[in-house]
């Protein structure tokens, strides 16, 4: 026999389940898919301070790719010739990634290509005009990786976080770039552990490579690339941060953390607090992350918020994200 509930809790599940399914879409409401099955094989833009780029050569197969808050991505491909899905940081071409400050990311992704057929590989990315490189970070991969073609030859290897990486240049001749037709150089760090999580000192990449004449020139972009080559495969960052820590350029650069918050005492023992000193920029989000990648704290704030308590954080290296209306900038905390 059934059992009926009655009419009053029948009304109260159905509030509940109203809710849960508004609640779903706002929550939902900033993801953003775009496919490509046919037509134009490129889709580009900028999102929440991010630029994303889309590509499917030829236009064949399926490419989806989702853009979630912030630098998140996901997506999927299938029956594809290439494949391309990127996200992060953009510039204008006119200055060294020296003159901008020190790039890391931290990240977490599920990163699920099939073994059956084809490549894929999980990297960061991006160019350089004067010169014009092409470069990757690879921090995962499947059947394939850029070193294994001809020409590519073994500059050095490295270690970092206890990591080992090798150095890689290959030139590539009137290929395509982000200039048109050209001639360039391409730059690869390939993780001989791959991973599909933790945080990476782009930054670190850069000087090794340039200690070895890989110089680079001015910045176009610092991206997180997935790309697939007559694979299939799916991805998702469930957590995704490209930042930029330039405390070393001065105080009156306009991303200066020291502009936006002060962390103190600096370092800490036990606890901290972070005095928020341009309030009426709406102080948006705070997140701290650990050396693996991994956020510890994430909190929001108003901006009738002025201090906040840091503490039981274990002994440690974290980056301090603050996101406001118009700015995202990051500080260390140092923990002993």
């Amino acid at each position: 026999m059934n059992k009926q509930f009655p009419k009053r809790q029948n009304h109260t599940i159905l509030t509940i389940l109203l809710f849960m399914f508004l609640l779903g879409n706002i929550l939902s409401s900033k993801a953003q898919t775009y496919c490509i099955q046919s037509g134009a094989e490129q889709i580009a833009g900028e999102e929440d301070g991010f630029r994303y780029e889309l590509w499917n050569q030829n236009s064949q197969g399926t490419a989806c790719m989702t853009l979630g808050n912030e630098a998140l991505f996901s997506g999927e491909w299938d029956g594809i010739l290439n494949y391309l899905a990127r996200r992060g940081l953009g510039y204008d071409q006119t200055q060294l990634h020296q003159e901008i400050g020190d790039f890391y990311t931290t990240y977490n992704c599920n990163y699920n290509p099939s073994t059956n057929s084809g490549n894929s590989y999980l990297s960061i990315y991006g160019w350089t005009i004067e010169p014009l490189v092409e470069y990757y970070i690879i921090e995962d991969w499947r059947n394939w990786i850029p070193s294994m073609v001809e020409g590519a030859v073994l500059k050095k290897s490295f270690e970092i976080n206890g990591s080992m990486y090798d150095v890689y240049e290959n030139t590539r001749v009137n290929q395509p770039s982000i200039v048109g037709i050209a001639t360039f150089q391409q730059y690869f760090s390939i993780r001989r552990d791959t991973r599909n999580s933790g945080t990476i000192d782009i930054s670190e990449h850069f000087n090794q490579w340039e200690s070895i004449d890989m110089n680079l020139g001015k910045l176009h972009e610092v991206s997180f690339v997935v790309e697939g080559y007559q694979s299939s495969g799916n991805f998702e960052f469930t957590e995704l941060d490209v930042f930029v820590d330039n405390t070393t350029l001065g105080i009156n650069n306009s991303n200066n953390p020291n502009s936006y918050f002060e962390i103190y005492p600096n370092p800490t023992k036990d606890e901290a607090y972070i005095k928020f000193k341009n309030t009426s920029n709406s102080i948006k989000k705070l997140k701290i992350y650990d050396t693996t990648g991994k956020t510890i704290i994430s909190k929001s704030y108003n901006h009738t918020e002025n201090t906040d308590k840091i503490s039981n954080l274990t002994k440690g290296v974290y980056f301090v994200l603050l996101s406001t209306d118009n700015q995202r900038v990051v500080d260390k905390l140092i923990i002993y």
